[in-house]
């Protein structure tokens, strides 16, 4: 072997070294094994779920008894026209249409008569539909008429006065009857839930009472964990004022003065939530 191969190996065997040693070196990933933090019944939101959150973070909740102010009752009315039966079977759905509109006449009035205005009246379904019953004998559906529904919203602020007008509306079933021939008539109250209209009055209270849990569950998890609570360093509104019923009524059952239809009024439940973060001295 002669000077120059051997200074040759001598050169590959070096650089071999030194790449080995680059790859050797290279910094792995790794991940920081940090502290969670205190956390009183939530988890963390995705703006706070990185793990350097540090501190005593609470959820605080404010909570309301109220009466609702607003009565939002479904109502309407149904008709059917049967096929005739005959020598021709004939079927039509404009008997129907013209007795259903007969009878949202008539409910409109009562409504307006209960000083109700155009804007609180709603419809919220209108359906011409066909009707079919099964024949045992051919083993098939056949048609035997057309229904026509039409159902309204009405937004009643005098709550006093559900019942009478609730008497009312149904009466207009026994007016419309007569006025017909072969239609069949349904007048229908669906259903009477009751809200909050405007909300906003009692957000101040409610706030007052989540910023108050939010402090005095911050300060109970400081004393079990034996530190000191420090100062308010974070807090937001989680959400909207929430409206629920209540399982039990406080309240006795309120009926609607004179009325045969008795209507439990009740109280709902509103409730708010704060987000807060504390920092340990």
């Amino acid at each position: 072997m002669n000077k120059y191969q051997f200074i040759k190996i001598i050169s590959f065997f070096t650089i071999f070294v030194l790449l080995g040693c680059t790859q050797a070196q290279k910094p792995q990933n790794v991940t920081p094994n940090l502290s969670t933090p205190i956390k009183a019944e939530f988890s963390l939101p995705q703006q706070f779920g990185n793990n350097n959150q540090s501190g005593i973070w609470v959820t605080g909740k404010g909570k309301l008894s109220v009466k609702p102010d607003l009565a939002i009752i479904s109502a309407g009315v149904e008709v059917t026209n049967p096929c005739r039966q005959g020598a021709i079977k004939t079927c039509y759905s404009q008997p129907a249409l013209i007795t259903a509109k007969l009878a949202m006449e008539e409910i409109n009035e009562v409504i307006k008569s209960k000083g109700i205005q155009e804007k609180d009246i709603t419809t919220t379904r209108f359906n011409v539909q066909a009707k079919y019953a099964w024949n045992d004998k051919t083993r098939t559906q056949i048609l035997v008429g057309y229904t026509v529904t039409n159902i309204i919203s009405i937004k009643l602020k005098d709550l006093d006065s559900i019942g009478k007008l609730i008497d009312e509306i149904i009466v207009v079933e026994a007016t419309i009857k007569p006025k017909t021939k072969r239609e069949q008539v349904t007048i229908k109250i669906n259903s009477v839930n009751f809200t909050i209209e405007n909300t906003k009055q009692y957000q101040k209270t409610l706030l007052s009472s989540a910023i108050e849990d939010a402090i005095q569950k911050a300060n109970m998890y400081a004393e079990f964990s034996k530190v000191k609570l420090g100062n308010l360093i974070y807090i937001s509104e989680r959400g909207q004022v929430q409206t629920q019923y209540q399982e039990q009524f406080r309240s006795m059952a309120a009926f609607a003065e004179g009325s045969s239809t008795p209507i439990n009024v009740g109280e709902f439940d509103l409730q708010i939530s704060v987000y807060a973060g504390f920092e340990i001295d």
